[in-house]
């Protein structure tokens, strides 16, 4: 029963993650405009998978522990495509890709980067609490307290925001 479970819940999450840009994907290309799309939150997002799924391979994890984030680097790529197509120049969007393969080859030249690497990104999602207070519009008063991401900051003083 628990293989059973464990099977369906692994080729869930892969279903789930096949599909979860093409909504996206397809209003881009339905509106024929990439306008709303932030091209910075695009470009990290698709390092953060690029450095997990390295990481993933250089430490030789098994493969279903990271078989979802081939997938989502390649619909962010994508979608990093449709941005720049509907911009007008795809030609820019070469030095991305570029940078993206060379990252993947730069990220393990040494094990100290790659760890380095791995630690400053999670670092930089560690969750920090804040209060409904803290969420600054009236439209929010009824939600509970949250967690929000900021980069450089850490649970660790959890205990001072409350």
């Amino acid at each position: 029963m628990e293989t059973r479970l464990l099977w369906f819940c692994n080729w869930s999450v892969l279903g789930v993650c096949a599909t979860l840009k093409l909504p996206q994907i397809f209003a881009v290309l339905g509106a024929r405009s990439a306008r709303g799309i932030s091209l910075p939150s695009l470009l990290l997002e698709l390092a953060g998978f690029l450095v997990f799924l390295r990481y993933q391979c250089y430490y030789e994890y098994p493969l279903l522990t990271y078989l979802e984030y081939p997938i989502l680097i390649a619909q962010d790529l994508i979608l990093l495509l449709c941005v720049f197509h509907f911009k007008g120049d795809v030609k820019r969007a070469a030095p991305y890709i570029v940078l993206c393969v060379s990252a993947w080859f730069l990220l393990t030249l040494q094990k100290w980067i790659i760890d380095l690497t791995m630690c400053s990104q999670q670092v930089c999602t560690a969750p920090v609490p804040v209060g409904k207070q803290g969420l600054g519009s009236p439209e929010c008063a009824h939600m509970e307290p949250c967690f929000i991401y900021l980069c450089g900051k850490s649970n660790d003083n959890f205990n001072d925001h409350q």
